[in-house]
């Protein structure tokens, strides 16, 4: 939930004896939520082999599943149930809409035309609590199995072709979010500037997905590289990034070539002293870089077990424990999360409705020069590596009490009373809804020219700030899991990584992640409710 955003003009009114309201502003604020939207800000990861990150059509009409229709008819009021009528033919229609033409439905489109609806109706749902918020302290611990599973391309657009459907797809305003994204772009431009030199240094550069603009070739040649290549799959991409080129007067120094990577091989097999790799996903892994890298090591670089040659030099992926709001507010009979069959849900980094519950721990840690050594990209080793490791954490009280002051305060910015706002901030900071991911960038370590690194959230604690990466969070169990602090977690993870040992199939198939654990925690939980 991000301040500012938010129609605040809504009056509170009391509905019944078990103190829950009607709020226009705060149902659309929620629906907004669960759809993951960001009004102002591109919904949008960094990463690069072609364009936008829309997800599947998974709207709150799917989720809500069949027990949908049943709340039409039980208990609602002749408004609600108009409403909810209403909202369910509005996604339903623009799904299919939308599906007809690409199998997709941009989240923001199915949420506009709802809100749009809903407002015309000038009612809300009701909010009721969540499993959580009758949670009550337990002498025997109890324990809760959690688990998740998904592929790296699961919930998001794909390249178009059969060939390329295993790769996450960007639009024009994907690229052009990152260009904007001043964490990031300027970082990459200072590390080149000091890698090249002014022709110094290195003279000859490989962009590894240069995107419609090639902004890291184009910077290359500005600032003194006399070879750029600039590799790109996507055809409407690569036309664009030669249009670019040629409109800037550099196309007798750079040349695109079109197509993965792994397929391509330099002109008279030419290998380059400087590689920048903008390929690293929400969670690092995610977008191919260690089979990409692997192959640009045997084939592309001078001297590949230099970091010199690398931008960035290594990346890596943390995680930690989260609640999420809506995982608490929305729940059965209204809402089935069972129905995102594996797709993770993806934040904007600055959404405060995902909340940390423990101090963030490295899970991946990729260092470009290294990789043939650490992940086994040999051609007679294994196609895929294993990243396992469990994961234990103990939830933080301090956090958990943060967490709850801050959204007392949203909460209550929204209309809800004071005292249903510390029910549900409370229930909602003291619950867990899975295990959130992040990516951080070592562009530079500071062993060749100035350390430089990119956090997509706050380092080391993990807090929330503006980036066009994502936060991923899985959700492990279909209603949240009470607990407190002192409580503790432990996940182990199987991280299943293309390494490229064998061959360019193995660029062209996604990760797969999987989590098993369980959350021992001192609260027990009451009887489920119903939301509607």
């Amino acid at each position: 939930m991000t301040a500012g955003k938010r129609n605040r003009n809504c009056g509170e009114q009391d509905r019944n004896n078990h103190g829950v309201y009607h709020s226009v502003s705060f149902l659309l604020l929620l629906m907004g939520l669960f759809l993951q939207l960001e009004m102002t800000d591109a919904f949008v990861p960094l990463g690069k082999t072609q364009t936008q990150r829309t997800t599947h059509c998974k709207t709150s009409t799917e989720i809500m599943g069949s027990s949908f229709d049943m709340d039409i008819d039980m208990g609602a009021t002749e408004g609600e149930r108009e409403l909810l009528s209403i909202i369910k033919t509005t996604t339903s229609a623009s799904c299919s809409a939308q599906e007809s033409n690409s199998n997709t439905l941009s989240r923001r489109s199915a949420m506009l035309a709802a809100a749009k609806s809903a407002s015309a109706a000038f009612l809300a749902l009701s909010i009721a609590p969540s499993n959580s918020l009758a949670a009550s302290a337990s002498a025997t611990p109890t324990i809760t199995e959690i688990q998740a599973s998904w592929k790296a391309v699961d919930g998001l657009n794909t390249m178009e072709g059969d060939e390329k459907k295993n790769f996450v797809g960007f639009d024009k305003s994907a690229y052009q979010a990152m260009i904007n994204d001043q964490s990031r772009t300027p970082m990459f431009y200072k590390v080149m500037a000091d890698r090249i030199n002014d022709g110094k240094g290195a003279t000859t550069v490989l962009d590894l997905g240069t995107g419609p603009f090639a902004i890291f070739a184009i910077k290359a040649a500005e600032l003194g590289a006399t070879k750029v290549y600039a590799i790109e799959a996507n055809p409407e991409a690569a036309k664009l990034a030669r249009e670019t080129i040629k409109k800037k007067g550099f196309q007798d120094i750079i040349t695109v070539l079109e197509g993965f990577s792994t397929d391509i091989t330099l002109p008279n097999d030419d290998k380059v002293d400087l590689i920048v790799a903008e390929i690293i996903g929400s969670i690092a892994s995610e977008e191919g870089v260690v089979a990409t890298i692997a192959d640009a090591h045997a084939r592309f670089a001078k001297n590949p077990n230099s970091d010199a040659t690398w931008i960035p030099n290594r990346v890596q992926t943390y995680a930690s424990p989260a609640s999420y709001t809506l995982h608490n507010l929305f729940g059965p009979p209204g809402f089935d999360w069972s129905k995102l069959e594996g797709d993770p849900i993806r934040f904007n980094c600055r959404d405060e409705a995902l909340q940390l519950l423990a101090d963030p721990q490295l899970v991946e840690d990729i260092s470009f020069k290294d990789i043939p050594q650490q992940f086994g990209t040999k051609q007679s080793q294994s196609s895929y590596y294993h990243n396992r490791r469990v994961l234990d954490f103990t939830v933080d009280e301090q956090r958990t009490v943060a967490n709850t002051e801050k959204l007392v305060q949203e909460l209550q910015d929204n209309k809800l009373g004071k005292s249903e706002a510390v029910r549900v901030a409370d229930a909602t900071g003291h619950s867990f809804s899975g295990v959130a991911f992040w990516s951080r960038l070592i562009l530079s370590d500071g062993s060749s020219d100035e350390a430089v690194t990119i956090d997509s959230r706050q380092y080391p604690g993990g807090g929330h700030q503006k980036s066009h990466w994502q936060t991923v969070l899985p959700i492990m169990k279909d209603r949240p899991v009470p607990l407190t602090g002192g409580d503790t977690i432990s996940v182990a993870i199987d991280f299943e990584v293309p390494t490229g040992s064998g061959g360019t199939s193995d660029l062209k198939t996604p990760a797969t992640y999987k989590l098993e654990g369980k959350v021992t925690s001192s609260v027990a939980a009451g009887p489920e409710p119903a939301l509607m």
